[in-house]
């Protein structure tokens, strides 16, 4: 019995070096380990599907499959998860702003899932089923740079 429990040890090892030093690779070692984390805890139905996703050769699907699922889940549902990236932390009363204006948008109650992001500068971006609408103030100048450039070539 003790060489079966150091056998699934050495598995438990060799998966979870060969995962990290993957993620590594990538620099996405946090994101990879919420996700693992998450997967961890998929029962039923879902390991099953991605048991035979995996011996058709049909992994690469996994991210429209993802997509489809949310759209469907979403369809179903009358509250529609929306992500919402800005530069720095939403205070109680723009977030209350923020909602409002995604219920009218959906017309069905919304629930935020806040992001903070420094890089684009301001402004804000939503992302919900599968759509989404940058007002960033870094995709504003990225345009305005693209448009100068364009006319500066002509």
């Amino acid at each position: 019995m003790a060489t079966n429990s150091r056998i699934q040890d050495q598995k438990v090892e060799t998966y979870a070096r060969t995962l990290l030093e993957a993620a590594k690779a990538e620099g996405r070692e946090k994101s990879d380990l919420r996700a693992l984390q998450g997967l961890a805890f998929v029962l039923g139905e879902v390991s099953d599907t991605l048991k035979v996703m995996l011996e058709e050769g049909d992994e690469s699907l996994l991210p429209e499959i993802a997509e489809r699922y949310s759209d469907l889940f979403h369809a179903e549902t009358d509250v529609i998860a929306v992500d919402v990236t800005t530069a720095i932390p939403l205070d109680d009363e723009l977030r209350d702003e923020v909602t409002e204006f995604l219920q009218l948008e959906y017309d069905k109650p919304v629930y935020v899932v806040e992001h903070v992001d420094p890089s684009i500068i301001g402004g804000i971006i939503f992302n919900a089923r599968g759509e989404r609408r940058d007002a960033s103030v870094r995709t504003q100048l990225e345009n305005a740079r693209r448009v100068l450039k364009e006319k500066g070539g002509e």
